[in-house]
């Protein structure tokens, strides 16, 4: 990796994540997801008997979480299930019948007729109530709003209503899912909680592209711009036991005026400390050597514009540090959708395997959300060369990318 040398006159973007060709930089893959275990149907009533199978099963765990029934599950005894109908408010022989579907993937079982109990799996979903959340937000709002991709396409087409999107059309077309989200606090958990289902494993990948760089040589301090958890500055951590880092997170959707946004501290250790800083605003560590810039979740953005415009002002805000720090590194670090030439097939526009699978499914969430403009490597590049207009000879030093991960 290369960085800038003390006292040069240019500013460095080191950035990682703008391609997704496996080749660039070939990395030993992270653990198996579930996306990763699903595999090819065999044939065409082999497809349609697994969609309905997971339809039921989605529609099993959302019931589920209705009522709150793993709450009422001991997490050590057994109960009846006439006492768990009862403690829910539901009929005895439907919980019965639910229970025993989602028993066949492991969510719950009966050890002896009549009686429930908590699996592993059922008890790692009641001591996380985000997971809850996360079904809550996908039976709800990504079912319902991928089903009515078809509808929002006609009225495109026939109707030109070009903003026309499926959430508008499932849900109120007066509203984005962004705005739905700085309107209520409930779908906005439900939403960064069903998209923090892919967190672990982009921490993952993120660690993977950064453990071929010596961060210890470039500083002391790293700042985690953007982050969704401290994961990433803790296994960092382990590795570089001499740096001091700072976590910025924000979970909401709303830009706020520059006052209510700037770095605020929240929690600080001796190597640690938390801040909220909302993407666009002032980066307030002015003197860190590694800025690990994490580009904003296009899904809580309105549209391909919106998400756009926050991308430039986020970059620019970091571009004015690397004006005043010029030992400082940005590294860029972005979800991007792979070119087919580049994704892993076999150049005969075959599927490239669980990265692109991941890549293709977050699209389409944002195909679904009201944006228009794939979020690929070209649109990135795009986003940078706009931001560095009147840079002071900002350049890209460096390209890396996770060959398990559409990094």
């Amino acid at each position: 990796m290369a960085s800038q040398e003390h006292g040069s006159h240019e500013d460095t973007v080191v950035a990682f994540g703008l391609s997704t060709r496996s080749e660039t930089c070939p990395l030993a893959s992270t653990s198996a997801t579930a996306i990763d275990s699903i595999p090819f149907p065999k044939s065409a009533s082999g497809l349609l008997q697994g969609l309905v199978r997971q339809t039921q099963l989605l529609a099993c765990l959302q019931w589920l979480g209705q009522f709150q029934i793993l709450s009422y599950v001991p997490l050590t005894k057994t109960v009846a299930y006439n006492d768990l109908a009862g403690l829910a408010g539901v009929p005895p022989a439907q919980i019965r019948r639910i229970v025993r579907m989602a028993a066949t993937v492991g969510i719950l079982r009966e050890p002896k007729p009549g009686h429930v109990a908590h699996t592993p799996l059922s008890a790692q979903m009641y001591k996380k109530p985000s997971y809850s959340d996360a079904v809550g937000f996908t039976a709800e709002t990504v079912v319902p709003t991928s089903l009515r991709m078809a509808d929002a396409a006609r009225q495109q087409m026939r109707y030109h209503q070009e903003d026309a999107n499926p959430f508008q059309t499932a849900t109120d077309p007066s509203f984005s899912l962004a705005s739905a989200c700085e309107r209520d606090h409930r779908p906005r958990r439900r939403a960064v909680a069903f998209r923090r289902l892919t967190a672990v494993n982009r921490t993952s990948a993120v660690l993977e592209v950064l453990s071929s760089v010596n961060l210890e040589e470039l500083g002391q301090t790293v700042v985690d711009v953007n982050s969704t958890s401290t994961a990433i500055a803790k296994s960092l951590r382990s590795r570089n036991p001499s740096l001091h880092f700072v976590v910025q997170m924000h979970e909401g959707t709303e830009r706020k005026t520059e006052s209510a946004c700037s770095s605020r501290r929240v929690e600080t250790s001796s190597w640690l400390e938390i801040q909220n800083r909302a993407p666009g605003t002032t980066q307030n560590e002015t003197n860190a050597a590694v800025y690990l810039l994490h580009v904003p979740d296009p899904f809580f953005y309105a549209s391909s514009r919106a998400h756009a415009e926050a991308c430039v002002a986020e970059l620019r805000a970091h571009f004015d540090r690397l004006r005043t720090n010029k030992t400082a590194t940005v590294t860029l670090i972005a979800d991007v959708v792979p070119e087919r030439s580049c994704s892993g097939g076999d150049g005969d526009g075959s599927p490239g395997g669980p990265a692109e699978a991941r890549a293709r499914l977050n699209d389409l969430l944002l195909l679904q959300a009201g944006h228009d403009v794939v979020f690929d490597v070209k649109r990135l590049q795009a986003l940078l060369g706009f931001a560095r207009e009147g840079a002071d000879k900002a350049s890209v030093v460096n390209q890396l990318s996770s060959a398990s991960h559409s990094l």
